[in-house]
This record gives structure tokens, sequence and C-alpha cells, in this order.
């Protein structure tokens, strides 16, 4: 990880980027969130050197699927003054109402503030200064070494699929229905033995290094500086403000 927040201490980020994500989740309006959302992705340009492209694809599938949460919301979701009804199926209507309006915003807008939290975090620390946290805060140690290899086995399976699909594509797999179908169903039964096979594989390498039950992590080196724990509490104290004025204008 190149990212110049890479030495950042992974709890302070972690403390940052979950504060942020329970502030955003609580507000009662969108102003909030969106101030959340508009911090986290000036962070990750500015500061963490994020590159547009990578940050805007990464955003579009839960941008995607928000969105059509939040028409759902929109359609269905009743109360107000009715800003648009629209006949479907005989006595069917379809209305949009100020009450859907400002819920599909606000869900818009909490999710929009949390994917960027997310994000900011995941673009900037690595997974194994997480886990090195994780064990710091006295998580069973079961727990954290599945979650390691979790987020293993995570990669060696899209590798795996990878492998697998352009070899069939290759073969001209995909050329027409039934052919699809039977690539596909070759595609997961070889991915279940590949990657029962890779497990096995690493799990005799982890025995051939004396592995006794707990994965060793390396230790942060990093120490949290004054200015960055200013700036988090700058941030996280004008949030907090923001909110507080949201539920008096309520």
């Amino acid at each position: 990880m190149s990212s110049p927040l890479r030495y950042v201490p992974a709890w302070l980020k972690l403390v940052l980027c979950g504060a942020a994500i329970v502030i955003a989740v609580m507000s009662p309006l969108p102003y909030v969130p969106l101030f959340v959302a508009a911090v986290m992705i000036g962070a990750a340009f500015v500061l963490a050197r994020v590159s547009l492209h990578l940050y805007a694809s990464l955003l579009m599938i839960p941008v995607m699927f928000a969105g059509t949460g939040a028409l759902v919301i929109l359609l269905i979701t009743g109360g107000g003054e009715v800003l648009l009804d629209v006949a479907v199926i005989g006595p069917m209507h379809l209305a949009v109402t100020t009450e859907s309006v400002s819920l599909a915003v606000l869900v818009l807008s909490r999710t929009f503030a949390g994917m960027c939290s997310l994000y900011f975090l995941a673009l900037t620390t690595p997974m194994t200064s997480l886990f090195a946290v994780l064990q710091r805060l006295r998580f069973p140690q079961e727990f954290v070494d599945l979650a390691m290899l979790i987020y293993r086995y995570i990669f060696v399976f899209v590798g795996e699929a990878i492998s697998i699909h352009n070899a069939q594509v290759m073969r001209g797999g995909y050329y027409s229905l039934r052919s699809w179908i039977s690539s596909f169903a070759m595609l997961a039964s070889m991915l279940f033995i590949r990657t029962w096979d890779r497990g096995e594989s690493i799990f005799l390498s982890m025995d051939s290094r004396c592995y006794d039950g707990c994965m060793v992590l390396p230790e942060e080196e990093s120490r949290a500086t004054l200015r960055a724990v200013v700036s988090v509490v700058v941030f996280l104290s004008a949030a907090v403000v923001l909110l507080f004025v949201e539920w008096r204008l309520l």
C-alpha cells in the first residue's frame, strides 16, 4: 500500500471512521451525512491521494444498490403532501410524497457517508494493521485468525475463478446459452476442488512452519502525531455539533 496515510496508526483511523459512521446513522436529516461524506472524499483525494477513477469505480456499485433502495422507499412510503401520483394497474397507484422524498434522501445520504468512511479506512490501512488492532483490543485469537484466513481465501477464490474462466473463454466455452450453462457448472465444481486443494496446501505450509494456533502479526512502529489527533477531534466535534443542531431543528 502506497498511501501517504499508511503510517498513521490504524486505531486512530478506525476510531475516525467508526465514529463518523455512527454520527451519520444517528442524523435525522441528510446534512450531517453529506458533511461526513464530503470530508471523507476530500481526505481520500487530498491526503491519501487516491485516484479518482479508482474511487469512482469502487463507489459505483454501493451507490447503485443504495439508489435502488431509495427508489423503492420513494414509491412505497406514505405520509405528507402528494407530489406525484401515477396509476399503475387499475386502482393501484404509486405516489411520491414529501415524507417519502425526505426518507429516501436521508437513507441515500447515510449510505453514502458510511461507504465513503469505509473506503477511506480500506484505502489507507493495511488489513494486517486492522488485525493487530483487534488483537490489542483483546478479541479472541480464534476470531482474529479466522478473519485473517477468510481475508486470504477471498483472493485465492477470486484468483482461481479468474484463471478457470479465462481458460474457458479461450476455448469458446461461452459462445451459446447451452455452453454457457455447462461452462459455468464446470467452473463452480472445479472452483470448489481447486480452492479445497489450495486450502490444504496452505495448512500444510503453516504446519511446516510450526504453526501453534496463533498467527503472529507485525507490530506497528508509527505513533499518532498531535496534528493527526487534533484533526480527528476537530472533525468529530464539528460533526457532533451539526448533529445537535439538526436535532434542535426538528
